[in-house]
């Protein structure tokens, strides 16, 4: 049986903030009405957004912590340094992290929106990780530079496009290769990391839309960016394709510079995210490791615990954390409880992000925690691991006997007064009066 407890998650807003609170948009437009439009499609899909006037920015930006601006207008960014800020329209705004093209689907406005801030959240974590890595003792390795020019798969069939593709990223060092078929582009997928993928939708849409999924479906090209070429800026399937997971439209009559830079701005974003990954994996040194179960140990585990904790209130983001705590039927025998407790480590660290940290606790305890990631978010991992480990049978001291070990989950949101000693033993402890909600 799987029990959650978690804390009250205080969902906040521009009214008020606090812990829990979805990631912050404000979106501009010059008829507020407008951006009050775009906002509540921004809303729909998860976002905490609100819609205002150019002169209004400002004002909104100093009631509360603020994740993103989109902008349909043109603004002046001073005063918004350290903000990200998505431009929709050929001359919004200077400066702009992302830029699309108008007009821009809400889907796809959301999923760059929630790729650009997650990486920020991932680049983070892996700056913080490494320092205190370092500082617990642990010689880090250094992440090796990933060669240049970025590197662009070309599926579909073959046109004049794909050739002025090619000599457009020429210009800037990275390699376009091309696969005809899907069958040669699962076997280059497979075989080498791409930083983007450029799908070509004629003369079949469907063929293009279905690999676009299949790579959404795929936890190692998840977060590779995936490009439709399309004939003409009005694409008729545009939302059958955000809804598959594209990335972005590119006009197959666009011109060699904007080519570049539509691919570029994609590819820069994924090596980013290659390299912070990297990173963090380079954390993983042995002496900081629980020896049995590959997962960080408990003394490095609250070290960070603390820094993950005052980064969430510096930046007034939400920090998740997931106690496991498991055990086996008697019968089972100590040694084969040992074994299923190493085989249930090692498939916890695969259940999680890389920015999430994952801890030992003694022997039959674990916990997770979540950067930006709220408790309701936060039940989702507890749910999947526990069934994960509902299906799953280990071989007992009767062969002919396997058994299943007992979960128990329990989600909470630290305050931000407590400590990390307090959030790891709230976590792991017995239900207690501190927590406040239970869910069944």
């Amino acid at each position: 049986m799987t029990l959650n407890f978690d804390r009250h998650n205080a969902r906040g807003s521009f009214g008020g903030g606090g812990m829990g609170r979805s990631f912050t948009i404000i979106v501009v437009d010059v008829a507020p009405a407008d951006a009050e439009g775009a906002a509540a499609e921004l809303r729909a899909l998860g976002f905490n957004a609100e819609g205002c006037g150019p002169a209004d920015i400002a004002g909104l930006v100093a009631r509360g912590p603020v994740d993103a601006i989109v902008t349909y207008a043109p603004i002046n960014r001073d005063g918004l340094e350290g903000v990200l800020l998505l431009s929709v329209g050929d001359d919004c705004a200077e400066g702009a992290d992302i830029r699309l093209r108008a007009p821009a689907h809400a889907i796809q406005v959301a999923a760059r929106l929630r790729s650009a801030i997650r990486l920020g959240v991932l680049e983070d974590t892996a700056a913080v990780r490494t320092r205190d890595a370092a500082q617990s003792g642990a010689a880090i390795a250094p992440v090796a530079r990933l060669k240049d020019g970025a590197s662009v798969l070309f599926v579909g069939a073959p046109c004049p496009a794909f050739m002025r593709l090619q000599h457009a990223m020429a210009g800037v060092g990275a390699e376009v290769i091309a696969a005809f078929s899907t069958f040669n582009a699962f076997d280059y997928l497979h075989e080498r990391a791409f930083d983007a993928v450029v799908l070509n939708t004629e003369p079949d849409p469907d063929l293009a839309h279905t690999v676009c999924s299949a790579m959404r479906r795929n936890t190692r090209l998840y977060h590779t960016p995936a490009v439709l070429l399309t004939r003409g800026d009005a694409y008729a399937h545009a939302d059958e394709a955000f809804a598959r997971g594209a990335s972005d439209l590119l006009n197959a009559s666009a011109g060699s510079e904007e080519m570049r830079q539509r691919i570029c701005a994609l590819t820069g974003e994924r090596r980013r995210r290659r390299t912070a990954k990297a990173m963090l994996e380079a954390c993983r040194n042995p002496a900081l490791l629980d020896e049995d179960s590959d997962l960080f140990a408990g003394a490095f585990g609250e070290r960070h615990l603390v820094s993950l904790l005052e980064e969430s209130r510096a930046r007034g983001h939400a920090l998740s954390i997931v106690g496991l705590r498991l055990s086996a039927p008697r019968e089972a025998g100590a040694p084969h409880t040992r074994a299923a407790l190493k085989q249930f480590a090692g498939m916890l660290r695969h259940c999680v992000r890389a920015e999430d940290l994952a801890v030992r606790e003694g022997p039959d305890g674990f916990y997770l925690a979540l950067p930006s990631t709220r408790a309701d978010e936060a039940r989702m991992v507890a749910a999947r691991v526990s069934a994960i480990a509902e299906c799953t049978a280990y071989e007992s001291a009767d062969p002919h006997r396997p058994f299943r070990l007992s979960l128990a989950t329990r989600v909470i949101e630290p305050d931000g007064n407590w400590t990390a000693a307090e959030a790891i033993s709230a976590a792991l402890a017995p239900a207690s009066p501190r927590i406040v909600a239970a869910v069944g």
